[in-house]
């Protein structure tokens, strides 16, 4: 139980660590860009480079996904403000989520494929 709580208590200390530094980084430096993505991008160098283990992170990010929902309740209630602005913009609104939803996965697809045609180049080059 109390080891439990510990690796619980250890996820998120970390998590939130990570999260206070892109916030600090992006103050500092005043990035234009949410601390939220700067912070996964740190956490994903920490974790590519063996400096934080993904045990350490696991429970607590496993208990964060699936609850998601409970925190997307706030900002549903929200939405319910705004719905005669929503209605007035519908159009734009679903105009911008498609052509960016199609330039995420256009994007996704050609940087994998480009990805993996050069991890295959290197492996070609490696076996030489």
């Amino acid at each position: 139980m109390l080891k439990t709580i510990f690796d619980y208590t250890r996820g998120l200390v970390i998590l939130v660590t990570f999260y206070v530094i892109s916030a600090f980084i992006i103050k500092l430096f005043n990035i234009m860009l949410p601390p939220a993505i700067l912070g996964l991008a740190l956490l994903a160098a920490a974790l590519i480079s063996g400096i934080i283990k993904e045990e350490w992170i696991e429970k607590t990010s496993n208990f964060l996904i699936k609850n998601m929902a409970m925190f997307l309740v706030p900002l549903m209630g929200g939405l319910i403000v705004y719905k005669s602005l929503l209605f007035k913009n519908w159009f734009v609104i679903l105009l911008v989520i498609f052509i960016t939803t199609t330039l995420l996965i256009v994007s996704i697809g050609l940087f994998v494929e480009y990805g993996l045609k050069f991890l295959e180049l290197h492996k070609m080059r490696k076996t030489k």
